[in-house]
């Protein structure tokens, strides 16, 4: 009997032990402890993670505040830091303050300076194209303010009566990828917190080049829209694909509804297909847009769907009406903002009873159908509504390509109403050219409260022109691309809000 209990206790160590030698092998965990000094953030939490997990952990600085360096398990000084959860890890992310400089020949000069001519009233906000940043400057060079963001700006910025920006920024990836879209919609403050955010970048539309803030604290911003292919081809398109076609939508910042919305695709006109009720003479109908003007051969971005190319507006509240620079028609459109929404989509209604229809157009005669016609423009950007006692003029940036020499132009309006007559451009008073300058993509101009132009030559930087044309300051990025520069007085409520 003692010998069948040895037997048995043997045979139940065997199949313990086997059973042991089948035991998953115990998972072993490490504490991550992240610490961050003033100045910035990161984007990984302290925690307990497995073994042999790797993190990818990344120090963003706020606005005036420059990543420094890491300490404790790592003194890494990259912003990126990539580590392997082998033991028990200990962070801390340094930041310092910026520290504002005077301009060096590695940051930006100024290669001319009438102190007795130049309007040295307020700050203009220049801002890098398509880059992280903008900043304040004086006609010294010098930067009084700057601000850096976590994303790259989707081209336009503006600060807002409270001292905070309004801007653009672009989204990590889009199906629509023309040049200047952006998707994202921010306010920020004057420390880099993120007040607003509203994002519109889906594979049927998205935001794009240019923004304006209303009195009423709506935003006004341009947006891509997608037009089917057979929609396109139906009206006589010599397209492949589908297009985008321009609209303007009005964001209540409030509710983030959209309040006020105008479709360009609303108001074509075409002699291809007399089955549509968009059929018609564009010789005649001048308020509407000649969709087959895109079948020309202007850039190569029309071959990819891109037929407008809005890229620059403004509002001139006196009068409730908005400037539009399509840059491949090379013309400026304005449009009424007093419709419903539901108006701006026929040709009746708002205050001039002309719904959505354009009120005028100039720049470019060719777009009647004549495509031997002449023209002012050979694309453009940038209007901006001057108000000279009640005589409404328009400044653009005309980036003149065929000629290699960009201009800044100013067109007295007539008087805007139902009947304002549309094919015959306006009066130029006023136009500045230089030999040397030019850019093709992109440029500003807009007036300074003692009369001068600022000019923003896309490749340059920034000049300054008294009314007579002569040349009072000049401002050299040195290799730099602006987008625009914006004039704010020192005593604006933009600047006062500051607190400089």
């Amino acid at each position: 009997m003692k010998k069948r209990l040895t037997v048995l206790y043997l045979t139940i160590c065997l199949l313990s032990l086997g059973c042991d030698k089948d035991q998953t092998p115990k998972q072993i965990f490490h504490s991550l402890n992240i610490t961050v000094g003033t100045g910035g953030t990161v984007d990984v939490d302290s925690g307990i993670y497995l073994e042999g997990t790797e993190i990818s952990i990344t120090a963003t600085p706020d606005a005036n505040f420059e990543f420094e360096k890491w300490s404790g398990d790592s003194e890494s000084t990259s912003a990126v830091l990539s580590i392997t959860m082998n033991k028990p890890i200990d962070l801390h992310a340094n930041f310092k303050e910026k520290v504002d400089e005077q301009p060096t020949n590695s940051d930006a000069e100024i290669t001319f300076f009438n102190s007795g001519l130049i309007d040295d009233s307020g700050y203009i906000l220049a801002i890098e194209n398509g880059q992280n940043t903008c900043y304040l400057i004086d006609h010294d060079g010098t930067k009084v303010f700057s601000w850096t963001f976590d994303r790259v700006l989707g081209q336009d910025i503006e600060l807002t009566p409270e001292g905070n920006l309004i801007g653009l920024f672009k989204v990590d990836s889009t199906p629509i990828a023309f040049g200047g879209q952006s998707g994202i919609i921010r306010e920020i403050d004057k420390e880099g917190n993120i007040l607003w955010e509203y994002v519109l970048a889906t594979e049927n539309e998205i935001t794009h080049h240019d923004l304006t803030q209303l009195p009423n604290g709506n935003i006004l911003v341009l947006v891509w829209e997608r037009i089917p292919l057979a929609e396109a081809t139906a009206v006589g398109l010599n397209s492949t694909s589908d297009i985008f076609t321009e609209k303007v939508i009005e964001i209540n910042p409030d509710s983030n509804e959209i309040v006020w919305q105008w479709k360009s695709w609303d108001h074509i006109v075409q002699d291809f297909n007399s089955e549509l009720g968009s059929f018609g003479d564009p010789a005649v109908e001048t308020d509407k847009i000649n969709i087959l003007y895109a079948n020309s051969d202007v850039h190569e971005f029309v071959a990819l769907g891109d037929v407008m190319h809005a890229n620059g507006i403004d509002y001139l509240p006196e009068e409730d009406i908005i400037a539009l620079s399509i840059n491949f028609f090379s013309e400026v459109w304005i449009i009424d903002h007093s419709t419903t929404s539901e108006q701006a989509r026929t040709s009746s209604g708002g205050q001039f009873d002309k719904g959505g229809d354009l009120l005028y157009r100039f720049g470019n005669q060719r777009v009647f159908g004549d495509i031997e016609g002449s023209n002012i423009f050979d694309f453009n950007h940038n209007p901006s509504f001057v108000n000279n006692s009640g005589e409404i003029s328009v400044l653009i940036f005309n980036n003149n390509n065929a000629a290699g020499q960009s201009s800044a132009m100013e067109f007295l309006l007539p008087e805007i109403n139902g009947s304002t007559p549309i094919g015959s451009d306006p009066n130029i008073i006023f136009e500045f050219t230089d030999s040397t300058l030019f850019f093709p993509r992109i440029g500003g101009a807009s007036r300074l409260p003692n009369g001068n132009t600022l000019i923003c030559e896309g490749d340059f930087g920034f000049w300054e022109v008294a009314p007579n044309g002569e040349i009072v300051w000049t401002y050299n990025g040195l290799g730099k691309q602006f987008w625009r520069g914006v004039f704010y007085s020192k005593d604006s409520p933009e600047i006062t809000s500051l607190n400089l």
